[in-house]
């Protein structure tokens, strides 16, 4: 009898949930992972990790993004979050640059593909592979993506280089335009609003990064947001708050400034899913301004869920953009698209 797909990807090692050398984990105080600032993935894995009702985990810097593998089962009553910790980073250039304040460790750039995520899953049809897996994303996670085998009629997942597109500026009497949205992809930031002029266009999201929002503009002309999850751009003018990014721009005229931050990458692999808490990658929200023209808020970014044995899990998922700082009348900054949310997929054990 011929081998079925998960026995011939099996033969060859299998799907990957880890090494459990982080061992048997519960978290019964908030807890960030160190992280490099717009450096590498943090990559932990585990043989079995709880997350305590009101407690949250996270990273401590916005870096590329945070993948957890767990060989045993992921308990998540309380908050496992990548909001406001989207990277600063080019995925298309492997070295230091205006736009690349870290370069990966691995020294890579992202594949022309987006980020690839590929498993052995009985009964799939997608097929990979490509041996760059993994590039752009820094050495540890590099090194845990290459250990899944090629497929041939497996599952495929791919998170594209670029996201949602930024939210287009305003030129007349207008709140902010929203962020965009992509499939499998973060969301753009939203642009500021404008009562002449021009406002700041919003940034387009990256597969690192929700977009960054643009600042609002009062009678005068501000800049665009910066591209791969950079600054937002600040508020212009009498009364304008500035778009939120990395970091958010500052605001003209006593209005606020736009919050840092944007929605980050997360991924889980695990054999089993439980809980009842949050996976959560949020938009961050623009300057408000009560007497003048509000900045766009920054995108959404992904939560991406893989498991092998069971999927219990009742609580809720968050990748979501949609907010939209407040204005005076109706001036309201351009919300973020919403990023997005990848699964619950089952893979082969």
């Amino acid at each position: 009898m011929p081998l079925t797909p998960k026995e011939i990807g099996l033969a060859g090692g299998g799907n990957y949930f880890g090494d459990s050398s982080d061992g048997d984990v519960t978290i019964s105080s908030s807890t960030n992972f160190a992280s490099t600032q717009d450096g590498d993935v943090v990559v932990k894995q585990y043989a079995s990790l709880t997350i305590d009702a009101g407690q949250t985990l996270s990273v401590a810097n916005r870096c590329r993004g945070l993948i957890l593998f767990v060989d045993g089962t992921l308990t998540v009553n309380g908050t496992l979050s990548m909001t406001g910790k989207g990277a600063h980073a080019n995925p298309a250039d492997s070295t230091t640059s205006t736009h690349t304040p870290v370069a990966p460790s691995d020294a890579n750039a992202v594949p022309s593909e987006g980020i690839v995520l590929r498993f052995l899953k009985e009964g799939g049809a997608d097929a990979h592979s490509e041996t760059d897996i993994g590039n752009g994303l820094g050495t540890a996670a590099r090194v845990a993506l290459q250990k899944f085998p090629s497929v041939a009629a497996g599952l495929v997942e791919k998170i594209p280089l670029v996201g949602g597109a930024g939210g287009a500026y305003r030129t007349w009497e207008s709140a902010g335009a929203p962020g965009g949205t992509a499939v499998n992809g973060t969301g753009g930031g939203g642009s500021g609003a404008v009562n002449s002029t021009r406002s700041g266009a919003g940034s387009a999201g990256t597969c690192f990064s929700g977009g960054s929002g643009g600042g609002g503009a009062y009678s005068t002309t501000t800049t665009d947001a910066l591209p791969y999850g950079g600054a937002g751009s600040p508020g212009a003018g009498a009364a304008a708050g500035g778009g939120a990014g990395n970091p958010g721009g500052a605001g003209a005229g006593g209005s606020n400034a736009g919050g840092t931050g944007t929605g980050g990458l997360l991924i889980v692999i695990a054999r089993s899913i439980a809980g009842s808490g949050q996976f959560q990658s949020l938009d961050v929200t623009g300057g408000a301004s009560t007497n003048g023209m509000a900045g766009g808020s920054s995108g959404g970014g992904i939560v991406a869920l893989f498991y092998s044995d069971s999927y219990t899990f009742t609580g809720t998922r968050y990748a979501n953009g949609g907010v939209a700082a407040s204005g005076y009348s109706s001036y309201n900054g351009g919300p973020g698209g919403s990023g997005q949310l990848i699964g619950p997929t089952q893979i082969d054990s």
